[in-house]
């Protein structure tokens, strides 16, 4: 059986692709504070934060922004963490297609923009949150008193954002 939707079809679909744009990654910098002090036998302060431990931030910033804290691990790990996660086909990005899809096509109940959104900030975020990016040196996970790589105070974890932009 051979379906034929008509150009017409394709090219209102295709304009409608095209007049979508989604920005991830730290949309609104901010200075980065750094962690609560501690002595060197002392118990790290901690608090939780997206399913696990993470230090308490101070009221000092770190003389950094968020988003230079996000490039410079991007450098130390050699890997673009923003990038990485569209390489890979899993559940998530089969998740942000339909709904994109649905909401392209207008198809009622489904044009729910934060949902999107979501589902686009959960595809960089979760490699990261299930440490596919690797752990902790053994000294650093004693210094900060937990093995969760890439978090210390959530800050940059938290920063990472995701935007739906619709241009007409």
């Amino acid at each position: 059986m051979k379906i034929d939707l008509g150009s017409s079809w394709g090219k209102k679909l295709r304009s409608r692709v095209d007049s979508v744009e989604f920005e991830v990654g730290v949309l609104e910098d901010k200075p980065h504070m750094n962690p609560v002090d501690q002595g060197l036998f002392d118990t790290p302060q901690l608090k939780n934060y997206a399913g696990g431990p993470v230090r308490r931030t101070s009221r000092k910033t770190s003389g950094v922004s968020t988003g230079e804290v996000l490039v410079q691990n991007m450098e130390r790990l050699n890997t673009n963490l923003l990038l990485e996660p569209f390489q890979k086909k899993n559940s998530e990005i089969m998740k942000f297609t339909n709904y994109f899809l649905r909401y392209i096509v207008g198809r009622p109940g489904s044009s729910n923009i934060k949902r999107i959104e979501n589902l686009l900030q959960a595809i960089v975020r979760n490699p990261i949150l299930n440490q596919e990016y690797g752990t902790n040196n053994p000294t650093t996970a004693d210094n900060k008193g937990f093995d969760r790589h890439l978090f210390d105070t959530g800050q940059m974890f938290k920063a990472i954002k995701a935007r739906m932009i619709r241009r007409r």
